[in-house]
């Protein structure tokens, strides 16, 4: 190789060098945002979930209180109808 080979060799490979740094700095960038926004939306992703489970939980305890509630009161009911049957049941 002469010298004028050499040196454009060696130019060609530093514009080559300098462009493969700048593809590989926006792909970086590209992938940064890509994550950034991936992980933005896997957060407010979770955040709904939690607050899923909390209104299904909250719609649970509603409902076992009902429950607790109508239990209450079938075993007052039930007292009741034992009373009248035989009042000496207060006695016991």
């Amino acid at each position: 190789m002469t010298p004028k080979e050499i040196r454009a060799y060696a130019a060609g490979y530093r514009s080559a060098l300098r462009k493969a740094r700048r593809e590989l700095a926006e792909m970086v960038r590209r992938w940064d945002d890509e994550i950034a926004e991936l992980d933005d939306r896997m957060r407010l992703e979770h955040e709904q979930t939690i607050k899923d489970i909390g209104d299904k939980l909250v719609e649970l305890i509603v409902e076992m209180q009902g429950m607790r509630n109508e239990f209450y009161r079938l075993k007052a009911v039930e007292a009741a109808i034992d009373v009248e049957r035989d009042p000496n049941t207060l006695l016991n």
